[in-house]
């Protein structure tokens, strides 16, 4: 099925942006300009800016004019997590692990109909704390179906998947989105009850592929970690990794 027009100039104007030919804080392409190089309408170039703007690769400042988004987009940083927990002992509680049957997760996993997926709902602890409360949903493949009601096997469920499949999921691609604010009251209330209501998490949502010749996914994660408990240190290289490369 062939993309709309608009789409179309939206992805190249994408690649520009990731070949680094236009740099953070740039002034952008004008409507009038997307018009004339593509050859499009006020309407289609309209559409193309805005569609730039929710996904953040620009910026529209009224009486000014559209900008080059100062966020980072692809560009090749190290990542180190930092631990917030300092000298305080850690340890992990698992609440359970079971079969899943949420069709929304299937689908994020890209699971066939006859693939199963498990469940792991785990509170890490520092002290007598909850600081954070994660779900992992692991495509069942890789797990050993004799350990599901062994919770203390999933304390480390990296850890459990290599020793069942000889994956290593820390080696393995992700893709990982990290969102600051308030979560369902009755999530705080329940793994948190110390915690207000309208208590901030980070909240992590993570997919981990597996290696490309296997369908599926390996793991679709969701994380609510409390913000004193959590911190992420980048170091750019100053380079950009292109979408066709």
């Amino acid at each position: 099925m062939a993309k709309p027009k608009y789409q179309e100039i939206v992805d190249e104007l994408i690649k520009e942006l990731n070949r680094g030919r236009l740099n953070q804080g740039d002034r952008f392409y004008s409507e009038a300009e997307i018009k004339e190089r593509f050859g499009v309408s006020s309407t289609t170039a309209v559409k193309v800016l805005n569609l730039l703007q929710s996904e953040n690769w620009v910026t529209r400042i009224k009486g000014r004019g559209t900008f080059v988004a100062k966020e980072n987009h692809r560009r090749v940083v190290y990542l180190t997590d930092l631990n917030m927990a300092k000298t305080q002992p850690e340890w992990t509680k698992v609440l359970s692990v079971e079969l899943g049957d949420d069709p929304v997760v299937r689908k994020k996993m890209q699971l066939g109909d006859d693939d199963a997926y498990i469940v792991i709902q785990r509170l890490r602890m520092i002290g007598d704390q909850p600081v954070q409360y994660t779900i992992n949903n692991i495509n069942a493949a890789y797990l050993k179906q004799e350990w599901l009601q062994k919770l203390d096997a999933f304390v480390s469920v990296y850890q459990r998947i290599r020793d069942d499949s000889g994956l290593d999921p820390y080696k393995l691609p992700y893709a990982q989105r990290n969102l600051a604010g308030p979560v369902d009251a009755a999530l705080v209330k329940q793994y948190f009850p110390q915690r207000p209501m309208n208590q901030t998490f980070i909240q992590q949502f993570r997919l981990t592929y597996l290696p490309f010749d296997r369908p599926g996914l390996l793991e679709y994660a969701v994380s609510y970690k409390l913000p004193e408990f959590w911190g992420l240190q980048t170091d750019s290289t100053y380079g950009f990794v292109g979408l066709d490369e």
